[in-house]
């Protein structure tokens, strides 16, 4: 009896085992294949991301084109090196202690509000809006700001893409005045003014009209002072959507019933933009040869397209060369040189 006790307990075992299904095998998974840096998995073929039809390169900024929404990627082991530069005026201007100052806004005559609302002319008049002028004058000279800087068909590079662009109308003015914004998104508005705002958007390569709708006013009734300084908003105007841009390049945001809130949205398809707004500019590119479109909202641009060179770790300078306004100009009625 002790041993059949052992052999029956063993058959049982084994019976039981029976029913289990055998042990999968283990199956060693495929690794990416790579470039030569580990861990890189190289680019799909270009026909998969992008489509045989579509256009990546940019003539100039003032043309018409539409771009796919996905053609950059970001890659933080991209090569690169860094340009420099500086934007200048074309011809000779006044020195500093003759450039004019901006002037207060005429809302009674040149910016004359259509309809105007019981208080609303003086709404504006006390907040002392003045004129935009797109040049920055300090102890080194005159120099243009404003100046848009874009990078041509630049797929891969370690800038991250930019966000959905949100203009906000605050104290008269729709604040940014410029911003960049990627292709393949709508525009948002918002306001923290007491009156409405009817707003144009339209591109100035195609003069396609993107948006034409009214802000509605921001209703200081809805503000409720909290314990310790606070407020709270019980209620806010709703935002204002333009329709998907397809098309690169940029557009002009206007009032059509308050005419100095003006600004530009530009519409790039890839991150490699900036805007020069102290005379230099800095920027670190993707390893290449690269054609650079510049543009002005306001100043002509004496060449608009630059081609640059980029080494490995390497600065490469670019000089912009723009004209000046006629206030700026020494022999400009009324404003000789000192």
């Amino acid at each position: 009896m002790r041993l059949l006790l052992p052999l029956s307990v063993t058959l049982a075992c084994c019976l039981a085992g029976c029913d289990k299904p055998p042990a999968p095998k283990s199956v060693r998974e495929p690794e990416p294949k790579t470039t030569g840096l580990a861990g890189v998995v190289p680019d799909v073929p270009e026909e998969e991301t992008t489509g045989a039809a579509m256009k990546t390169v940019i003539k100039n900024p003032h043309e018409s084109r539409t771009i796919k929404q996905d053609a950059y990627r970001t890659d933080g082991r991209t090569p690169s090196g860094r340009l420099v530069g500086a934007c200048k005026w074309a011809s000779p201007v006044v020195r500093r202690g003759g450039v004019p100052r901006p002037g207060l806004l005429d809302l009674g005559k040149a910016y004359a509000i259509k309809n105007a609302e019981k208080g609303e002319p003086e709404y504006y008049r006390n907040l002392g809006l003045r004129e935009r002028w797109y040049f920055v004058n300090n102890y080194l000279g005159t120099y243009p700001t404003g100046v848009v800087l874009m990078v041509r068909g630049i797929k891969r590079g370690r800038r991250a893409v930019v966000d959905r662009p949100t203009f906000v109308i605050r104290e008269g003015r729709l604040r940014p005045h410029m911003q960049f914004a990627p292709v393949g998104e709508p525009v948002m508005f918002g306001t923290y003014d007491s009156y409405p705002t009817h707003l144009r958007m339209e591109s100035l390569a195609s003069g396609k009209v993107a948006l034409e709708d009214v802000v509605t006013a921001f209703d200081r009734q809805t503000i409720k002072p909290l314990g310790g300084g606070g407020v709270h908003y019980t209620a806010r105007p709703k935002m204002l959507q333009s329709d998907v841009i397809t098309e690169l390049g940029p557009y002009e945001i206007r009032g059509t019933r308050h005419r100095w809130k003006k600004a530009y949205v530009v519409f790039i398809d890839n991150p490699y933009a900036l805007i020069a707004n102290r005379g230099r500019f800095a920027l670190d590119l993707p390893v290449g040869t690269w054609d650079i479109d510049v543009w002005h909202p306001e100043f002509q641009t004496v060449q608009e397209t630059h081609q640059v060179v980029i080494r490995r770790d390497e600065t490469t300078e670019l000089a912009v060369h723009l004209r000046p306004p006629d206030c700026l100009k020494p022999k400009a009625p009324g404003r000789p040189g000192r």
